[in-house]
């Protein structure tokens, strides 16, 4: 049996503080129904039981009215117990005033259906359960009240098979509603959960839109005012040569500004350089050791001993060549700056389905939860300032969603992290 996704704490203490007003609600109906009630069918109802367990209602919602005003979110377990008593009650409330033949019988249903409506799984089957026997139950145990009895129903009239019948037509309609209100259910959270994850895709398609336009026009403002430095910074540094200040620290600012603006430039390329977007790059039959190749070509000697690569024997297939190196290699540099040496990184690829995974695991210090819940997000790093960007996985993770993909980062605090980057098999076509 597929018992469905579980219920967070947040949608329960939603739940349970809409199930306490509408248990307000119940009470005041119930006190009511009680009273006319009485008036109308006179001694034949005992109206003192039935207020008790009205008011031991009443008492349990104070109690709920409590545990939500405390700081913590209360667990699913709470709410199906409180449905489970709201049936309890229903029970006593209905062995008191004629058992099956009460005509409030109906509302168990809608206890089955706030179960299958607000929990999931074995919570909303438990509970559906639960009120097949109470009801059940009333077939034989009850206070007879003359006045509602009718064929079948009177007392001593013992069970029958038409009390039979009602009790299994009353079992199915409960499945029933408890199965298909619960698939509805599972669906509409399931669509919800999808748009709310189409929402923050297209969140980040439009902050990386942003920010390759903002590196565009920030490239085209600073052209000009860096070209004029490096030409400035050249000169210096040619006339303190022909003046003769070797010794000075004349040319050595001037290098010192030229490198600089050398590094402007180059953080203006990789900022406008996922401009020209993966879906819209060629796709082309990469061999494993092409990847390997385009890694290794922007790693030092010494870096590069520190790297391990495990291919996998299958070729990769058609894959924006140039997206997915931008993406490994900002995953790699990651791992690399992570991880002390002469501790190595190992960068690996498996299948996973009809598609692929590559994983970065570096020996680094991991991260603790508050960081790893922000990782991929925009111009977030735990870097010194001016050491990155923090758009490294930013970029990557978005390369993989455009493909349909995905990129997962797992990390023990003291043990590493690793980082799976996967997208789905792609064809020419």
């Amino acid at each position: 049996m597929d018992n469905g996704p579980t219920m967070t704490q947040s949608e329960s203490g939603i739940s349970l503080t809409w199930l306490l007003r509408l248990r307000w609600i119940t009470v005041a109906s119930q006190t009511a129904a009680i009273l006319v009630s009485k008036r109308l069918l006179g001694e034949e109802l005992s109206a003192a039981p039935l207020l008790v367990l009205v008011t031991l209602g009443g008492l349990s919602n104070l109690a709920l009215w409590w545990r939500l005003t405390k700081s913590d979110l209360p667990g699913p377990s709470l709410l199906g117990l409180v449905l489970g008593l709201d049936i309890l009650l229903l029970t006593g409330l209905l062995y008191f005033s004629g058992g099956a033949a009460n005509p409030f019988t109906a509302i168990y249903l809608v206890h089955v259906t706030l179960a299958a409506v607000v929990l999931r799984g074995l919570w909303a089957w438990a509970l559906g359960a639960l009120s097949i026997t109470g009801f059940g139950l009333l077939f034989f145990w009850n206070v007879h009240v003359h006045s509602l009895a009718h064929m079948d129903h009177g007392a001593g009239a013992g069970i029958s098979l038409h009390l039979v019948g009602m009790w299994v037509a009353f079992a199915i309609t409960a499945g029933l509603i408890a199965a298909f209100v619960g698939r509805v259910n599972q669906a509409l959270r399931q669509r919800d959960e999808e748009l709310a994850a189409l929402r923050d895709l297209n969140a980040r398609q439009a902050r990386l839109a942003a920010l390759t336009t903002l590196a565009a026009g920030v490239a085209h403002e600073l052209a000009t005012p860096l070209g004029t430095i490096a030409v400035a910074a050249k000169e210096l540094q040619r006339a303190a040569d022909a003046l003769g200040l070797v010794d000075s620290d004349i040319p050595q600012d001037a290098a010192l500004i030229r490198a600089e603006v050398d590094r402007c430039r180059q953080i203006l390329d990789q900022m406008a350089e996922p401009s020209a977007s993966s879906l819209g790059e060629d796709l082309t039959d990469l061999a494993w050791a092409d990847l390997e190749a385009d890694l290794a070509a922007d790693l030092s000697a010494e870096d590069r001993q520190r790297v391990t690569f495990q291919w996998p024997p299958q070729t990769c297939g058609p894959i924006p060549r140039k997206g997915l190196s931008r993406a490994a290699r900002a995953v790699l540099a990651n791992a690399l700056e992570a991880t002390l040496q002469p501790a190595g990184v190992v960068v690996s690829v498996r299948s996973e389905g009809p598609g692929w995974c590559l994983e970065v695991a570096d020996q680094g210090s991991g991260m603790p939860p508050e960081v790893l819940a922000r990782v991929g997000e925009p111009f977030f790093s735990t870097k010194p300032t001016g050491s990155g960007m923090g758009l490294g996985l930013f970029l990557a993770r978005t390369f993989a969603e455009q493909l349909g993909g995905a990129l997962r980062v797992e990390s023990t605090v003291g043990r590493g992290t690793t980082v799976h980057l996967a997208w789905p098999q792609l064809s020419h076509g």
